[in-house]
């Protein structure tokens, strides 16, 4: 008798807790975006280098004239020039960075609840990218960061309902850095359409579009123009066998450093040396990926993260160096991996929060002066702490039965 009341109970106390959770999961994804709001507000933009390209582009293309002779991947730029229309800005296109960065919390959230179908695992993916601030904060200099991790985390929430969207989506984030073409193989997995139509159109959107940008800009240019790289085109842009046998042979090291080694200057930490998120998460993606029955997601999502791993991070071994701007799209493809690891195995929530508050550190190191960052630019991490704090108290069973594990015997 007491065990069936115990059992209704502990019934009733789950259902609560389902019911609950969209709530929870929505407060905590507002917080966070609110969190960088407030974390930007007290920092100041300071326009460099790529980002002056980046504004003549949108300039142009919002006075109406589509220019492509201009340095660098200009994706983004399109939904800049739509804002420059309304703010005149001098600076539209940092603007729209940041307003890019503070969806990005949201964005992650969405695509979590497409791939996952949960909104526990949704949410942690949410808190992940919430704390990435070379992600983030890198737009105060005109950097593309956020817009790009949006419209590749958007491509993948539209997936499932909406395929011919995130087609588009995908595009536009091809033409703000090439790499994301390593989302292909995943939506093409997402598409629940059986219809043959859907998933031709949704394909020919994702890789037509940006090969009309490469013909309209050779017309106009006379070649295709490697970002804000000037000097590289289609045919200069590639390494020699030499290069490339370098670039794979350490890229494990990157991967799993802070840092990463660039060929140029080895003592070199700038921001596209620094890893954007934790080691701890790369290692649980691949050991998701390649370990037989770890995780619990579809063969073919797993199959297509893998391949989607390999070809973002194998576009960048052919190139110069490498780059942790240049491998985003493939380590995405690791992240989503990790995070059905870390619900099934709490207790490496711990790790991969402590291990990425580093990257704020050295962030703020990094752009203190530059961006006149004070105390409110780690508002961020200390909310996500909180979160993480308060989960704990409403949860105390389950951080209990965790913690349970060191005294197993």
């Amino acid at each position: 008798m007491e065990s069936s009341v115990f059992r209704r109970n502990s019934d009733t106390l789950s259902f609560m807790r389902l019911r609950h959770l969209p709530s929870f999961s929505w407060a905590v994804v507002g917080l966070l975006s609110g969190g960088v709001l407030l974390s930007f507000l007290w920092a100041s933009p300071y326009p460099l280098d790529d980002h002056f390209f980046y504004q003549s582009f949108v300039e142009a293309l919002a006075a109406g004239k589509l220019d492509l002779t201009i340095q660098g991947f200009h994706g983004s730029d399109f939904f800049a020039a739509i804002w420059h229309l309304v703010s005149r800005s001098p600076i539209s296109q940092i603007e729209f960075q940041i307003f890019s960065a503070v969806l990005v919390p949201l964005c992650a959230f969405l695509a979590g609840r497409t791939l996952y179908k949960s909104d526990s695992e949704a949410l942690l993916l949410s808190g992940v990218f919430a704390m990435m601030p070379f992600i983030l904060f890198v737009g105060l200099r005109g950097w593309t960061g956020p817009s790009y991790m949006c419209l590749m985390l958007l491509s993948i929430a539209c997936a499932r309902r909406f395929p011919v969207v995130s087609g588009l989506l995908l595009a536009f984030a091809i033409l703000t850095k090439p790499f994301a073409i390593a989302l292909l193989p995943l939506l093409l997995v997402l598409d629940p359409s059986g219809k043959k139509w859907f998933r031709r159109t949704s394909f020919l959107c994702a890789i037509g579009i940006p090969v009309l940008y490469g013909v309209l800009q050779y017309l106009q240019a006379g070649q295709l123009l490697v970002g804000s790289h000037s000097g590289f085109n289609q045919f200069t842009v590639w390494q020699g066998p030499i290069r490339i046998v370098l670039n794979l042979a350490h890229s494990l090291q990157i991967l799993f450093s802070v840092h990463n080694y660039y060929f140029v200057d080895p003592a070199l930490t700038g921001p596209g040396n620094m890893m954007h998120t934790t080691p701890v998460l790369v290692f649980l993606g691949l050991f998701a990926l390649l370990s037989k029955g770890t995780s619990d997601q579809p063969v073919s999502v797993r199959k297509a993260l893998l391949l989607g791993a390999v070809i973002g991070i194998g576009l960048n071994a052919l190139l110069d160096h490498m780059d942790h701007f240049y491998m985003q799209a493939g380590i995405l493809c690791l992240i989503l991996a990790a995070i059905p690891l870390l619900k099934k195995y709490p207790l490496w929530i711990l790790f991969v929060l402590a291990t990425l508050h580093f990257q704020w550190f050295y962030f703020y190191l990094e752009y203190r002066e530059v961006f006149q960052l004070g105390t409110p630019f780690f508002l961020v991490p200390l909310l996500t702490d909180v979160v993480f704090f308060l989960w704990c108290l409403l949860h105390w069973r389950e951080a209990v039965s965790v913690s349970r594990v060191f005294n197993d015997k």
